[in-house]
């Protein structure tokens, strides 16, 4: 694929260490475009003052690297400035400026939902996960399922989301050149469509998990917490969607006193609406839309 001249720069930008996504976004909207965000910094002391010009070289560099990379590897980029974007990410204040996926990025339909939740769940999660599925199954056509790759309520949301024939997105934490188990290749791949923020060969860094979590949250209109035995990743999953703006719901469990408490701690501390059963959410949901069956 041939890229446009910003283009380029918008994905050297996006590779561009040692600025935050939101500090990327606020320098290109001072600079007003991603060239000139490099012409700037090859000038200017205010980000690198050591050996500036060379580390822009070697930007460069990477990015033609890139670009030949996921030619190779048959993966497209989306740049922020594309209408097939996802439109939501770009309400978030610290939204990528390019998404690599694979498959057919469809991420502009009506409604987006994510169903998160623990690594460790139980039956009793996999039933609120496949209810939750079977109830939005009349409005699939219309809907973007939004996961994880991990065990646990993202494998389950993957299974039976792809049994049901949704249209499925899955966020990786990685770049696309890192090598997953094959049980955990299986499932990622399963996914209608599967996109990453990450160059390629990006493997591990300071708070990928969360960074890719606001990718998730950001490309949906609600998150839905199925089961939180640690509450951990949840509550960053429930952190992001108050930043965010997003609706978040929980599934009560009623006389539990360990386990899956951080679900109704949740609910308890207003953070997250509650859900009795699966059949609720749609009554309780403020779409962006008026009906959900329009």
């Amino acid at each position: 694929m041939d890229y446009t001249d910003e283009e380029f720069y918008m994905l050297a930008l996006s590779i561009l260490e040692g600025l935050t996504p939101y500090q990327k976004l606020k320098i290109l909207e001072e600079k007003g475009s991603a060239e000139a965000v490099f012409l700037d910094l090859g000038k200017t002391e205010l980000y690198y003052s050591q050996h500036r010009r060379q580390h822009l070289q070697n930007v460069i560099k990477l990015a033609d690297t890139e670009c030949e990379l996921i030619a190779k590897n048959n993966i497209d980029a989306t740049f922020a400035q594309n209408n097939e974007f996802p439109f939501r990410l770009l309400n978030c204040p610290d939204y990528p400026l390019v998404v690599f996926h694979k498959g057919n990025l469809d991420a502009n339909r009506r409604y987006a939902v994510s169903i998160v939740g623990s690594r460790k769940a139980d039956k009793i999660g996999e039933r609120h996960v496949q209810e939750m599925l079977d109830n939005l199954a009349p409005y699939k056509e219309n809907l973007v399922i939004v996961a994880g790759i991990a065990p646990g309520i993202d494998a389950m949301v993957l299974k039976h989301a792809q049994k049901l024939g949704f249209y499925t997105i899955c966020v990786l934490p990685h770049g696309f050149g890192h090598k997953y188990e094959n049980t955990v290749e299986k499932r990622i791949f399963s996914a209608s469509c599967v996109i990453s923020e990450n160059r390629f060969k990006f493997g591990y860094g300071n708070r990928i998990y969360e960074q890719r979590n606001r990718i998730i949250v950001g490309m949906s209109d609600a998150v839905i917490v199925a089961q939180a035995k640690d509450g951990n990743g949840a509550g960053l999953y429930i952190g992001k969607a108050f930043d965010y703006n997003r609706d978040s719901f929980a599934f009560v469990y009623p006389n539990e006193k360990s386990e899956n408490e951080k679900c109704n701690l949740f609910v308890e501390q207003d953070q997250a609406i509650p859900l009795y059963s699966s059949e609720e959410f749609l009554d309780k949901m403020i779409w962006p839309w008026k009906y959900i069956n329009a």
